[in-house]
């Protein structure tokens, strides 16, 4: 089976859109051996180059896959696909969503695709027929519970009544090399040398966030942020802490002292970015962090290590048992360290078992993507050589 991969991988254009169309690349040998699947990729920006590399599309090539760029008007990119769809009735497209909430303005091209794939989706998908503030479930509690004034601020779109069932769970933006590389291998190559050595855990709770461009500040995303930083301050009197809220036009935290800090962190406080998942919930657990992060259940993503009191620990959205939850893991490291080697193995286990190349096979054989399971099934313990 061949496909085209049209959309694009450069990260100095786009680090998200980059990173979502990587695992083809890093998986491109496997895509081959075990599914018989190749694939070109046609690097395009513009809804407009995608859709004219949809008309030199190869005889022989049995799948599409498209991801366009977040900030294309949900109208043109309609019409494109409704143009890519006559252009080619009888292959299979593929739609990689570029937008990091459950939600996405460009719902509207349902009809035309066999899956709209997201990096994180609300599992019970009859909820996306529920309209909500702001088209997320962030912004409409944020609204009706807090009182924030959203503003103009919506990432939403109809839903075509009866193609809900389309819209499924494709890959997190954790899963191409970035993370593998720098985050896995490293270890891997240190165990082997016998030159591991982790730095001490000096610190009690790390929370270093961005509140978003300061052309933009305090929107609801900033605010809830706020929240969340004070929030941790309040640990202070009794607790070693590394945390700041910062804009990147006046950023204080460099990316070495960020991650020095994480590196050298007991727990890692992670709130709601864009969305629910951030980079920061998979940097906590790659570098040894009990992960502590409001409530998951009603997200699906994949890799998933969102498994309450298994892989993370779950808070309350408003940050209420925030100070009680790290003081009793700070006081209970043994329970701590349980949670997180499961969520540390679970993330492993993604990359050793080739899920991304199943997830694929799934697409390929017309089959729903599995939804993550209500506990985990965690893989055997790994074992190191000893020095």
């Amino acid at each position: 089976m061949k496909a085209f991969i049209i959309g694009n991988a450069d990260p100095r254009i786009d680090r998200i859109a980059a990173v979502q169309l990587d695992p083809f690349f890093v998986n491109r040998k496997r895509l081959s051996q075990i599914l018989g699947f190749t694939f070109r990729h046609i690097q395009a920006v513009s809804i407009a180059e995608i859709t004219q590399a949809c008309k030199r599309v190869d005889p022989d090539v049995d799948v599409l896959f498209i991801r366009p760029d977040w900030r294309e008007n949900p109208d043109q990119v309609l019409q494109a696909l409704k143009t890519i769809r006559a252009l080619h009735p009888n292959r299979k497209i593929f739609f990689i969503d570029p937008w990091d909430q459950v939600s996405s303005r460009f719902f509207g091209v349902l009809p035309y695709v066999d899956r709209f794939l997201k990096y994180q989706r609300l599992k019970d998908i009859q909820k996306y027929r529920q309209p909500l503030l702001g088209g997320t479930v962030i912004t409409d509690y944020l609204a009706k519970e807090w009182g924030f004034d959203l503003r103009d601020w919506s990432v939403s779109s109809a839903i075509p009544q009866g193609y809900e069932h389309r819209i499924a769970t494709g890959w997190n933006v954790v899963t191409g090399r970035e993370y593998e590389r720098t985050l896995f291998q490293p270890l891997w190559w240190k165990v082997k040398h016998r030159k591991l050595r982790r730095k001490p855990k000096n610190i009690d709770v790390f929370c270093h966030v961005s509140y978003g461009s300061i052309h933009d500040s305090h929107n609801w995303y900033t605010d809830y942020r706020m929240v969340a930083v004070e929030a941790v301050k309040r640990l202070g009197a009794k607790y070693r802490l590394a945390v700041s809220g910062e804009y990147p036009e006046r950023r204080t935290v460099s990316k070495e002292r960020y991650q020095d800090e994480i590196e050298r962190s007991r727990i890692v406080v992670s709130p709601f970015g864009w969305g629910e998942t951030t980079w920061r919930d998979y940097e906590a657990v790659c570098n040894h962090c009990l992960l502590v992060k409001p409530r998951m259940e009603h997200i699906d993503t994949a890799p998933s290590i969102y498994y309450p009191n298994e892989t993370y620990v779950p808070i309350e959205w408003d940050f209420s048992d925030l100070e009680e939850t790290c003081s009793y893991y700070l006081h209970n490291p043994d329970e701590a360290a349980r949670i997180i080697t499961n969520a540390r193995r679970i993330l492993e286990n993604y990359f050793k078992q080739g899920e991304f190349v199943k997830a694929i096979a799934h697409l390929l054989a017309d089959q729903p993507l599995p939804l993550g399971k209500e506990s985990p099934a965690l893989p055997p313990p790994l074992t190191f050589p000893v020095a």
